[in-house]
């Protein structure tokens, strides 16, 4: 069940002179929740459920995924999943972040991180795309750099895709 209040909101409960019951009818928060508070003032009041990383961590995974792009990745929702399950098991954490943390922590970083809306790729590209297929252009690639002696010159290397060209054309 979702909280249905704001954060101001529980603080003004909090800090009222009504008693819980008031408090709790007149800005719509549990009772409970305004006694507990109360009763511990250095509760911590945040809204939702505890995150699974501190503040520092999630500041450095967000970091991780700013790089991407300056790599040459695409910044999607599913390699950020991924990626982050990676991150927590290194951090040694025994929970797998799954849909519902990946969609709070874009929520929560939104602005900070250009996310990329993956594409379907066309169901003819998929098909063609064997292991053979890949296979055969690995060994393509490794057969010219090494024909052009560029294997350990990187700084020679360049990449181009299709991206700016069309495959489909215009009918009259």
């Amino acid at each position: 069940m979702s909280k249905k209040y704001t954060h101001q909101a529980l603080i003004n409960a909090i800090t009222s002179d009504l008693d819980s019951k008031a408090a709790s009818i007149a800005f719509n928060i549990p009772a409970s929740t305004i006694r507990q508070h109360r009763r511990e003032p250095n509760l911590k009041i945040h809204a939702g459920r505890p995150s699974y990383l501190t503040m520092e961590q999630e500041s450095c995974f967000v970091s991780l995924l700013q790089l991407l792009p300056e790599y040459g990745f695409d910044v999607t929702k599913d390699l950020a999943l991924q990626l982050a399950a990676d991150y927590f098991e290194s951090l040694g954490l025994i929970m797998q972040p799954g849909s519902k943390w990946l969609n709070s922590f874009v929520k929560r970083h939104n602005e900070d991180i250009k996310w990329k809306k993956q594409e379907k790729l066309e169901r003819i590209r998929a098909e063609a795309f064997t292991e053979e297929r890949r296979s055969g252009w690995f060994k393509t690639l490794k057969e010219v750099l090494i024909k052009h002696n560029l294997h350990d010159k990187p700084n020679q290397i360049f990449n181009a895709d299709e991206s700016g060209f069309s495959d489909k054309t215009k009918g009259n």
